[in-house]
């Protein structure tokens, strides 16, 4: 969208949402083009059954969003537009990822998370784990029980970045923190024999209606008046022993009307244990970037 109206999207008062929007941090760069769909154009009941197609084709897919969007008074084509000064876009995108560990983590029995939510399912590497797990385990760094992050590897170049690290400021800010620090990390970067590794399973689906973008004026490059009249995004993606995968849709409808001439001692011992509030990155291995980020503070959000 941003594309489109060649500027930033600035409301009045402004919201940190868009703020965040405008920033364009994460873009699809930081994805390989098998793993997403984009669209952009006039919205018109060709357009909705085009998309379809499309989800079917690339990832067997249908969409969760594209029937909730009001498409009653949209054209049938692209034509219906021609002599109206004001016209309807449509911004659509959709992420899919599946990836699988080489090998499955050992489950574990049910056990709280952060001293305040009982029974939860969790993946580990202990004393009795095969070695063969130990590989699957990347060290960015350990500075003690509260400080340290890992990356599991997945058969298809995937990174899962884990941070007990965590910074309320931005996920920009602590993904820069985790790679300054992993950058300076001189101890034992693999995982070894006297490492713990403790995981929670996560699970998520949920849908969002930015209700706080309807109806706010804003303005494109060329002075047209610009108005969002439907935002939706939706997230579902699971986590457990064998692997992840994740499914994300975000849908904005935007209405254009155009207006003429306007460093410690060091342990033996090493436990990861994301048994407290802690922080995910998703990030394909060749790119700069993470595709993904989460905080997970409330743990009952996450388990099925």
């Amino acid at each position: 969208m941003l594309d489109h109206i060649e500027t930033d999207v600035v409301f009045a008062p402004q919201l940190q949402e868009v703020e965040n929007l405008n920033k364009r941090i994460f873009t699809k760069d930081e994805l390989s083009k098998d793993s997403y769909y984009v669209k952009s154009a006039l919205m018109t009941k060709q357009l909705k059954s085009e998309i379809k197609k499309w989800l079917k084709d690339k990832f067997d897919e249908t969409s969760d969003i594209i029937d909730q969007l009001d498409w009653g008074s949209v054209p049938e084509t692209e034509e219906g537009y021609i002599w109206k000064d004001t016209k309807t876009y449509l911004f659509y995108t959709m992420l899919k990822k599946v990836f699988k560990f080489a090998k499955a983590f050992d489950k574990l029995d049910p056990e709280p998370f952060d001293d305040k939510y009982e029974n939860i399912k969790y993946f580990w590497i202990d004393g009795s784990s095969s070695s063969s797990l130990y590989s699957q385990v990347d060290v960015l760094y350990y500075n003690s029980e509260d400080d340290f992050a890992v990356s599991l590897e997945t058969n298809e170049w995937e990174n899962v970045i884990l941070s007990r690290w965590t910074n309320k400021d931005s996920f920009m800010n602590t993904y820069n923190t985790i790679i300054e620090k992993a950058k300076s990390y001189k101890w034992k970067r693999n995982f070894w024999e006297y490492d713990y590794l403790k995981v929670p399973n996560l699970s998520l689906n949920e849908l969002r209606k930015y209700e706080e973008f309807k109806d706010k004026l804003f303005y494109a490059a060329n002075g047209d008046e610009c108005k969002i009249t439907e935002a939706l995004q939706t997230i579902q993606f699971d986590l457990d022993e064998e692997g992840w995968k994740i499914k994300s849709e975000a849908a904005i409808v935007m209405q254009l009307n155009w207006i003429a001439d306007i460093s410690f001692e060091k342990p033996d011992y090493r436990y990861f244990y994301f048994n407290r509030p802690f922080m995910i990155f998703l990030q394909e291995s060749d790119k700069e970037l993470p595709y993904f980020a989460a905080q997970i503070s409330d743990i009952t959000l996450f388990q099925k």
